[in-house]
């Protein structure tokens, strides 16, 4: 089997291996039916199967399995320093010879907010993962990249789209490459934070519907593969190597499942890059705080509420912790049913129906990373009738490291929340990242956090998020022309892509990377709250020219 067509078939699924000892040891091994390296470290294997099932985990291990992530959706440019760094007559800092990447929904590149005054585009490449009969990029054998010269020739068309059919259904995309580096626009009383960078875009394919299933994700949702960003990523990175200029990566994408200290494998992917010359990686930390999606765990004994709204389909929650002791904990459905003593042993899975609701649990209990020895129980509902449903724990040692997730809210087809929640240590990943640049959200109007914005710290104590730019009801550009508002801690992700991109364009000969970008940015944070740092504001509000000229 071809790999592009293994890469569209929802016959075949997708697991990460490492692929460090070289693709004959990988092809020995695991005889996959497809392998396409992602680097030099990782790689996926494809394989035919039916679903995604506990056999599967039990042959690949829970890590092989691709986490499925979702979209986080004037006066910003002066409160974040950027007018003033433009006045300064001797600095001209317009994000010039600077790339800004984004893995998302695609780009609107007929919008004026992406045209040059003589008619050509600012979008470098496309990378349009969803086109099944494309052939690819020179490293994945999936989708169709459009080329500067082709976007060109579809402008000067009087039709673009016949000659380049690449669309952004949903437009978030197509904002946030606004936001970061859309053209001034003075009737519209706009500008990008870096409108003289340019753009390399990847429209992200949609998770397989296996993957859904197993997560209980509603259908219809932007939903996207671990494997298919991190594959994004790459491609932006070869991009900037052969275009040979600084590049900024822009994720704007989010999920609350695997663990949350930054060893997921698209987390493990990231760090590679942070030391690298010349290229920033910059995420959102998502919008979860509000979300009642996160449950601490603080007694040797407890129990952890929650609460089904209605009945649904399916949904997946996952508890992590770290200590070597034993867990044993029950389950209690509404009407009172209790399966329990459930002892979590790695490796183990079990499943229960509880006769009076209807309702299966899945559980599986296993070891995520090698490295750091985090344990996890993935608890897969099906048919969650609708009521309290009780996971009562009994740890060895009391210990504050252990906690539980839900999905993030747009995995939810209705609302699901513990009813006694935490709303720190929220941040999304790969927000949870050590060195990746991780932006929460505020309102430039009232200098408010944002409502929804996901807080840290991590559970191993890393600050996040370092800051928090603008995101609350931003102007940018809509696909077809359109012009509107938009709010969440991906906004202000990009809001600081453009920041990210101005110093790049000051620093990047003197060997700037992603990890000097973030204490630049951290240096030149203007502190909020207390104490200082702190889980809502990080290190501050971004202010582009203290990080220059502190730099």
């Amino acid at each position: 089997m071809q790999c592009r067509e293994a890469v569209f078939s929802e016959d075949v699924l997708e697991y990460f291996v490492g692929s460090y000892r070289g693709e004959k040891f990988v092809q020995e091994v695991y005889n996959p039916d497809c392998y396409i390296p992602i680097d030099n470290w990782q790689g996926v294997i494809y394989q035919k199967v039916q679903n995604v099932n506990s056999e599967v985990i039990q042959r690949y291990g829970f890590s092989a399995i691709p986490n499925v992530y979702g979209l986080m959706d004037e006066e910003a440019l002066e409160a974040s320093g950027v007018l003033r760094v433009r006045r300064q007559p001797y600095l001209d800092i317009y994000g010039q010879g600077v790339l800004i990447g984004f893995v998302d929904t695609g780009i609107d590149y007929t919008h004026e907010a992406f045209i040059s005054a003589d008619g050509t585009s600012r979008i470098v490449s496309i990378w349009d993962q969803t086109v099944e009969e494309g052939v690819g990029t020179r490293t994945f054998p999936y989708g169709r990249v459009y080329s500067q010269e082709q976007l060109n020739q579809a402008l000067s068309s009087d039709n673009p789209f016949e000659l380049v059919p690449t669309q952004d259904e949903v437009g978030h995309g197509t904002f946030l490459a606004g936001v970061a580096a859309g053209n001034e626009n003075r009737s519209q009383g706009l500008s990008g934070v870096a409108p003289l960078s340019r753009i390399v875009m990847v429209k992200c394919k949609q998770a397989k519907q296996s993957y859904l299933d197993y997560y209980g994700i509603p259908r219809d949702v932007p939903a996207f593969q671990e494997n298919d960003i991190m594959a994004g990523v790459a491609y932006i990175l070869s991009v900037a190597e052969q275009e040979m200029q600084p590049v900024i990566v822009c994720i704007g994408l989010g999920t609350s499942m695997g663990n949350h200290n930054g060893s997921t494998n698209l987390g493990r992917f990231l760090n590679r890059y942070l030391s690298l010359s010349g290229i920033g990686i910059i995420t959102c930390a998502g919008n979860e705080g509000n979300a009642r999606h996160h449950h601490l765990i603080t007694e040797k004994e407890e129990t952890i509420n929650i609460n089904v709204e209605r009945s649904l389909s399916a949904f997946t929650s996952q508890l992590w912790w770290r200590t070597p002791g034993r867990l044993n904990f029950d389950i209690i459905s509404p009407s009172g049913e209790v399966f329990g003593n459930i002892q979590a042993v790695s490796g183990i899975r079990q499943q229960h129906r509880f006769t009076p609701e209807g309702t299966t649990v899945e559980l599986y209990f296993g070891v995520s990373q090698e490295l750091t020895r985090e344990q996890v129980v993935v608890f897969r509902f099906q048919s969650a009738k609708q009521g309290i449903w009780k996971v009562r724990t009994r740890f060895e040692y009391s210990n504050s490291n252990f906690s539980m997730w839900l999905p993030i809210s747009q995995f939810l087809e209705e609302e699901v929340v513990f009813l006694e929640s935490e709303p720190n240590v929220t941040i999304t990943n790969p927000g949870n990242t050590s060195n990746v640049i991780t932006v929460s959200a505020y309102d430039v109007r009232d200098g408010a956090l944002y409502l929804q914005a996901s807080r840290g710290f991590t559970p191993n104590g890393i600050v996040k998020p370092e800051v928090v730019a603008p995101g609350v009801e931003v102007l940018g550009p809509y696909p077809r022309g359109r012009y509107g508002t938009m709010s969440g801690t991906s906004v202000s992700a990009a809001f600081a892509a453009g920041i990210g991109a101005m110093f790049m364009q000051q620093y990047a000969a003197e060997g700037a990377n992603s990890n000097s970008l973030r204490e630049a940015f951290i240096r030149g944070a203007t502190p909020r709250g207390e104490p200082y740092p702190n889980e809502e504001w990080g290190f501050g509000i971004v202010n582009v020219y203290s990080s220059l000229i502190d730099y």
